[in-house]
């Protein structure tokens, strides 16, 4: 479900927005989980990466919530308990 969500959001922004590391980083764990569990969610890492990027920069609505989940993500040592994380 995050994973669409961020690719809907992705697809309606520019590719101009900075590339956090703390982005990159979340949307390659997502990657490398989608991958190791086989799930048939679709995902594009750099579409990850330029949405998660674009709501990072968005201090009044969504930098929190990307907060939280980059939080969620790193915190998490199973592939489940990442794909889990909102």
């Amino acid at each position: 479900m995050r994973a669409l969500l961020f690719g809907m959001i992705a697809a309606s922004i520019a590719c101009t927005e900075p590339r956090s590391p703390a982005c990159k980083e979340v949307c390659k764990r997502e990657a490398e989980c989608i991958d190791q569990t086989g799930s048939k969610v679709p995902f594009d890492e750099k579409e990850c990466i330029a949405a998660c990027a674009a709501l990072e920069h968005d201090v009044e609505r969504s930098a929190a919530k990307v907060q939280h989940h980059i939080d969620c993500v790193a915190k998490q040592q199973v592939c489940s308990a990442v794909l889990e994380c909102k």
